[in-house]
C-alpha cells in the first residue's frame, strides 16, 4: 500500500509518488505480483533481493522464505553467499548484463531459481514512462532475455500487456 511506503520517498533511485499512486500503482504492483507468482510454492531457506533499494518487496519475500537478504548498489556482496532464490525486480534493465548475470549465477545453489521482472521496451511502455516523466535509459527486454538465456535455462515467462515481463530461470 502507498501508505506503507510513503516514508521512502526520496530515499531510493525511484519516485514512490510516481509508481505507487493511482493510476500508475496498478501497473507497478502488477509487475511485483508477476514476480511473486513465479516464486516456489514451498517456503525456501534464503532469498536475495538483488537491487532491493529501500526494501519494498521484503515483507512479501519474508512470507516465502526463512531468511531474506537485501542487496543494493552500495552494499558489500560476499561471494561465499548462496541463495535458494534470487529476485531482481526492475534491476537488470539498468545493469551491465553479462557481468551481473554471472555474479548472480555465482550466488546460486545448483537448484536455485532466478526471478526477474522488468519493463518491456514497447510503444506501450515508452508511452507509460512518458506519462510518469521517467527518462531513464534501460536495457531492452529482448537484450535482458538474450543475455539470461546464455547463462540460465528459462523455465517460465509471462508478459503483461507489453508493459512488463517476468521470468523464472535456473542454472544450466
Amino acid at each position: 500500500k502507498y501508505s506503507e511506503i510513503r516514508h521512502l520517498e526520496g530515499k531510493g533511485n525511484f519516485a514512490v509518488d510516481k509508481y505507487y499512486k493511482f493510476p500508475y500503482r496498478l501497473f507497478y504492483r502488477h509487475k511485483l505480483r508477476m514476480a511473486l507468482d513465479l516464486f516456489p510454492k514451498i517456503t525456501v531457506h534464503n532469498v536475495l533481493d538483488f537491487g532491493s533499494g529501500q526494501g519494498i518487496l521484503v515483507p512479501e519475500l519474508k512470507k516465502r522464505a526463512l531468511f531474506v537478504r537485501q542487496f543494493d548498489i552500495n552494499d558489500i556482496l560476499d561471494k561465499r553467499w548462496r541463495f535458494d532464490v534470487i529476485v531482481c525486480c526492475s534491476v537488470l534493465e539498468f545493469c551491465q548484463l553479462p557481468h551481473t548475470l554471472n555474479l548472480l549465477k555465482g550466488l546460486m545453489k545448483q537448484d536455485s531459481k532466478l526471478i526477474i521482472a522488468s519493463p518491456m521496451d514497447t510503444p506501450q511502455s515508452r508511452f507509460y514512462y512518458k506519462l510518469i516523466g521517467d527518462k531513464n535509459v534501460r536495457n531492452s527486454h529482448a537484450k535482458i532475455m538474450s543475455e539470461v538465456s546464455k547463462i540460465f535455462k528459462m523455465e517460465t515467462y509471462k508478459n503483461w500487456f507489453n508493459l512488463y515481463f517476468a521470468l523464472r530461470a535456473s542454472r544450466l
